[in-house]
């Protein structure tokens, strides 16, 4: 597997903790794996990019044009890093509404043929009394659509293994939540 994901957000949004879950899955699985992050301002609300390449690459940051896969758990920094997807490449990106992309956007994805999908993880998160399991939502979420490369299986397993204890039962119930499309 060559694979090359954006995940992008604020700060507090879980994308460190969401990088994790792939980074360990991937390592598990025997790919090789090389990645970089990117820190806006050391405290929530700043920009935070995370470049993560599972498979046979040797620098960490993904080229502009070049990524796979967006999660973007912010509809703003969603703009900012849609420009990383390849042509065909996939986004999921926090948002409580289906059609939130500006006209000029949306000609961009057909132009590249990108299949984007909004979900409303922070609602499904705040409905279960963990705001800060909407990551692991919108992931779950992502893992229902056709043509992303991990199985729900090994990504919760992944979960369990990774979540402090205090917020395991939480993640997955956030994580499966967003797997059924439960809004």
């Amino acid at each position: 597997m060559n694979l090359q994901l954006i995940l992008s957000g604020v700060g507090g949004q879980g994308i460190l903790f969401s990088t994790r879950i792939f980074t360990t899955l991937a390592l598990e699985q025997g790919y090789n794996v090389i990645g970089s992050e990117t820190h806006g301002m050391a405290q929530r609300g700043g920009s935070v990019i995370s470049h993560l390449k599972i498979g046979d690459y040797s620098s960490p940051l993904i080229r502009r044009g070049t990524a796979d896969i967006l999660f973007s758990f912010d509809r703003d920094e969603a703009y900012r890093t849609l420009g990383f997807l390849k042509k065909g490449g996939l986004c999921f990106v926090n948002s409580p509404k289906e059609d939130f992309w500006a006209p000029g956007i949306k000609g961009y994805l057909e132009k590249n043929e990108i299949r984007a999908y909004s979900f409303p993880a922070d609602k499904v998160a705040l409905a279960l009394g963990a705001p800060r399991s909407a990551n692991l939502a919108l992931i779950g979420y992502a893992l229902s659509v056709p043509d992303v490369p991990f199985t729900y299986e090994d990504v919760k397993e992944t979960i369990v293994r990774v979540s402090p204890p205090r917020f395991r039962d939480v993640n997955l119930k956030a994580f499966d939540t967003g797997y059924r499309g439960e809004k």
